[in-house]
């Protein structure tokens, strides 16, 4: 890593990948800040991030299930 280059934020990311089944599991970790309701952005953020999953397999003409699994790695 050089100086000019900014490291992933520590604790948040996604991830991809298929299910046995043929479907798509994306797993979402975030950092959500102390004035947020946890609950009510995770709620958020799974949906959102399934209907933007979904629309995208469907413009590739591909369904199949999609399943989002949102984890809060820290508050600050």
């Amino acid at each position: 890593m050089t100086s000019s280059t900014t490291p992933p934020c520590e604790g948040a990311g996604i991830r991809c990948e298929r299910t046995p089944d043929g479907g798509c599991h994306v797993e979402v970790r975030c950092i959500l800040r102390t004035d947020r309701r946890v609950v009510d952005i995770a709620r958020q953020v799974r949906d959102e991030v399934k209907d933007a999953v979904t629309a995208h397999l469907a413009q590739h003409r591909k369904v199949v299930p999609v399943l989002v699994t949102v984890t809060v790695t820290r508050i600050v």
